[in-house]
């Protein structure tokens, strides 16, 4: 497992397979404020350092997360369709919810309440 900390915010981004596929399930523990949110976003492109696109994002524990914040999500996102990944999220909270309803994501990209979920509902 690896980690990439912030102020405020912690990712941890472990590999696993599903379905004989590689996996990235990448855990949001903290925020994303104006605090850290510029820092996050010229980091975000190392979850995609071993070429692996398709994505778990747990935002369980995610508990703000701002408009640069909702940016980078939409980048993680065109990442992964550029790629020919699959991107599922799992575990949000009301915030979460509503936030993301606002996002108008695309409709490849599955939303579930928990990880386990994502990770059981994984397409073949």
């Amino acid at each position: 497992m690896e980690t990439l900390e912030f102020s405020s915010l912690t990712l941890s981004i472990e590999t696993f397979e599903i379905k004989e596929d590689k996996v990235l399930l990448v855990s949001f523990n903290g925020q994303i404020t104006n605090t850290n949110a510029y820092e996050i976003n010229q980091s975000i492109s190392q979850i995609f350092k071993g070429n692996i696109f398709n994505l778990i994002l747990d935002l369980t524990n995610l508990q703000y997360i701002n408009s640069i914040g909702v940016a980078t999500l939409l980048g993680m996102i065109k990442t992964v369709e550029q790629n020919g990944g699959v991107m599922l999220l799992g575990g949000l909270n009301h915030f979460l919810e509503n936030v993301i309803k606002l996002m108008d994501l695309p409709k490849h990209v599955k939303i579930h309440q928990s990880k386990e979920e994502a990770i059981k509902n994984w397409p073949n």
